[in-house]
C-alpha cells in the first residue's frame, strides 16, 4: 500500500516548519526513550554517580548519544519524506549511485585533509571583539568540554569500543545528518531557489551551526559544501553518506589503532596541515574531483539546474 503524502501541497516555508517540528518531536522522543533505557540498565542515579565520581559512564553516554541520533536526525527526514512526497524514496535521494561518484566521495575525503586541517587551525585562532569576550570564553569552554568527551570515547581500547564508536561517530551521523541536511533541507530549498548553489550553501551553514561549535564552524561549513555538491551532482544520498562515513570513520579507526599501539600515527599528526604547498594541492584536488562529479552528473540533474 502506498503512503499518502498529506502535506504534498504545503509551501516550502511550511515544509521547513514541518521539518523543524519533526526534529523537535524526534529530539523529545529520543530523550525520553534514552532516559528510560538508561534508568532500566544503569539505574536512576547514573548521571549523579558519574558527576560525584568525577568521571562519566561512557557506556551510558554512548547509548544516550546513539538513541538521540536516531530520534533527532534519522527519523524526522524519513517521516518528512513520507508526508510531503508521493515517492519519499526518490525525494530523499535513495537512488543507485554511480560507482564513479562513490570513488569520488572516498578520494575527496582522502585529499581534503590538509585543507580541512588548515581551516581548523585558522578558525581556532579567531577571536571575538573585546565586548564579546565573555561570550567567546563560554564558547571556548563549551568546545573544550565537547572535545574532552570525544577524546574519552576515542581513547577506549577494547574491540567493542571500536565497534560502538564506529557506529556512534561514523555510521549514524553519516546516515542521519545527510538525510536531514542534504536530502530533506536541500530538497526543500531547491523549491525556493533556482539552481543548486544557494540550497547547498544554506544547508552547509545550517549543518555547521547545528553543531554549536563556533571554533569549528568554518571547516565544518567547508565539509558541508563538499557533501552538498556531492549530493546534488551525483543525485544520490549514498554518495555524501559514504564521504561522511569515511571522514568520521577514519578518525575512529586511527584513534583506536594509535591507542592500542598498532600504529605510531596519532590524531595530532593527522591534524597537522603540513605545508602551504600541501594545502594548495589539496584544494586543487578537491576542486578537480568536484568538477569531475559535476561533468558526470545524471541527465535528470542537468535538466533541473
Amino acid at each position: 500500500m502506498k503512503a499518502v503524502p498529506f502535506f504534498s501541497k504545503l509551501s516550502p516555508g511550511g515544509q521547513i516548519l514541518l521539518l523543524i517540528g519533526l526534529v523537535l518531536a524526534g529530539t523529545i522522543f529520543s530523550i525520553v526513550l534514552a532516559s528510560v533505557v538508561s534508568i532500566l540498565v544503569w539505574g536512576p542515579d547514573v548521571l549523579t554517580e558519574g558527576a560525584l565520581a568525577g568521571s562519566l559512564n561512557l557506556d551510558f553516554l554512548s547509548t544516550y548519544q546513539m538513541i538521540s541520533q536516531v530520534g533527532m536526525f534519522i527519523l524526522p527526514p524519513l517521516i518528512f519524506g513520507l508526508l510531503v512526497h508521493s515517492s519519499s524514496y526518490k525525494f530523499l535521494g535513495f537512488r543507485k549511485a554511480d560507482y564513479k561518484h562513490l570513488i569520488a566521495a572516498v578520494l575527496i575525503i582522502a585529499v581534503a585533509g590538509p585543507t580541512i586541517n588548515f581551516l581548523v587551525e585558522w578558525n581556532e585562532s579567531m577571536s571575538l571583539p573585546g565586548f564579546l569576550k565573555s561570550l567567546e570564553q563560554w564558547m571556548r569552554n563549551t568546545e573544550e568540554t565537547a572535545t574532552r568527551l570525544t577524546k574519552q570515547f576515542l581513547e577506549a581500547r577494547e574491540n567493542k569500543d571500536l565497534i560502538i564508536n564506529f557506529l556512534m561517530i561514523g555510521i549514524l551521523p553519516a546516515i542521519g545528518e545527510e538525510l536531514l541536511f542534504r536530502s530533506a533541507l536541500i530538497g526543500i530549498l531547491r523549491k525556493v531557489f533556482k539552481g543548486i548553489h544557494w540550497p547547498v550553501i544554506i544547508s552547509a551553514i545550517v549543518f555547521s551551526a547545528f553543531h554549536l561549535q563556533f571554533f569549528g564552524f568554518v571547516p565544518r561549513f567547508a565539509l558541508g559544501l563538499v557533501l552538498g555538491y556531492l549530493f546534488v551532482w551525483s543525485g544520490s544520498v549514498w554518495v555524501p553518506m559514504l564521504a561522511h562515513l569515511v571522514n568520521n570513520g577514519t578518525v575512529v579507526v586511527v584513534s583506536w589503532l594509535s591507542v592500542n599501539k598498532i600504529i605510531d600515527v596519532g590524531l595530532d599528526e593527522l591534524a597537522d596541515f603540513g605545508s602551504w604547498i600541501a594545502v594548495v594541492i589539496s584544494v586543487l584536488a578537491c576542486v578537480l574531483i568536484l568538477y569531475l562529479t559535476y561533468r558526470t552528473r545524471p541527465v535528470e540533474e542537468i535538466q533541473t539546474e
